[in-house]
């Protein structure tokens, strides 16, 4: 199978909201999704996971405005988007706050899944703060995708890989992604039984290992952890139009088998989010 054609769900997607786009630069004006439309068209990705980054500042508002627009989203696009609820501290106040804005999120909005980024929120995945938010999610069958990747001057211990084991083993009802492979902590994250997503650490781990190697790796996780997925529009090194370029150039070059192309392509996010064949 070539990967620029195979069927794929890019599970890690960020779009921001229009008035975003009239003010900001940078890679981030490429989050725009009418841009992104065209490349999902010409790399056969029939559906995208957009999540947010548990930031109200820069590229988002406040979560439940964020939370509206990204289910607006997911109404709008003829089953292309699917989308991952925000949450924030709310007059500094977390533990009592998230788990309500994950259910609105959920029962109001449609949204499929929660996304923690505990580097951008300050607290620690494993701490006592994330315990009421994940609890609802269990309770409301959701998904939690966790952001395990070093960047700028965030604190990555927040949401190391081995803190994330920490909380799926005191909630086994919960399914549980890893995102961007645990980055440098890889191993860290080989250790668990948490699906994995390869966004943003991908080409990062080609450059630091080489292509065999890169690929052992991947196989050490398994096909059934493995889950597609780019952090569009922002993977260091890359520019936005070329994310899928890389990201199916390096993939034809493993020995992953047909079945096991489409497992990772498509078919463990499917069976996580209940998606119809």
């Amino acid at each position: 199978m070539d990967w620029k054609t195979v069927k794929k769900i890019d599970a890690h997607v960020h779009l921001v909201p229009p008035e975003t786009l009239d003010w900001i630069d940078g890679v981030w004006k490429q989050a725009d999704p009418t841009i992104y439309l065209e490349l999902m068209e010409k790399y056969h990705v029939e559906k995208a996971l957009l999540v947010p980054i548990n930031e109200g500042a820069t590229y988002y508002r406040d979560c439940s405005r964020t939370n509206q627009w990204l289910g607006s989203m997911a109404d709008r696009s003829d089953g292309k988007f699917i989308a991952f609820a925000d949450v924030l501290p709310i007059g500094g106040y977390f533990y009592d706050t998230a788990p309500y804005s994950l259910e609105q999120a959920v029962t109001e909005y449609g949204l499929k899944g929660l996304k923690l980024h505990p580097s951008n929120l300050g607290i620690p995945i494993d701490s006592l703060e994330m315990v009421p938010v994940v609890r609802k999610a269990c309770d409301l069958h959701v998904p939690i995708m966790i952001h395990s990747y070093p960047y700028g001057g965030t604190d990555f211990s927040l949401c190391a890989p081995d803190r994330i084991h920490n909380l799926s083993r005191v909630f086994p009802d919960g399914t549980f992604i890893i995102s961007h492979l645990g980055g440098c902590r890889w191993q860290d994250a080989l250790e668990g039984s948490e699906y994995v997503d390869i966004s943003t650490f991908l080409p990062e781990l080609v450059r630091i290992y080489g292509i065999l190697l890169a690929n052992r790796i991947l196989r050490e996780f398994g096909a059934k952890r493995l889950i597609f997925a780019t952090d569009y529009p922002q993977v260091h090194g890359v520019e936005s139009q070329d994310i899928y370029e890389t990201y199916c150039d390096i993939l034809n070059q493993m020995d992953f088998t047909d079945e096991e192309i489409e497992r990772i392509a498509f078919r463990n996010i499917s069976e996580i989010l209940n998606l119809p064949e």
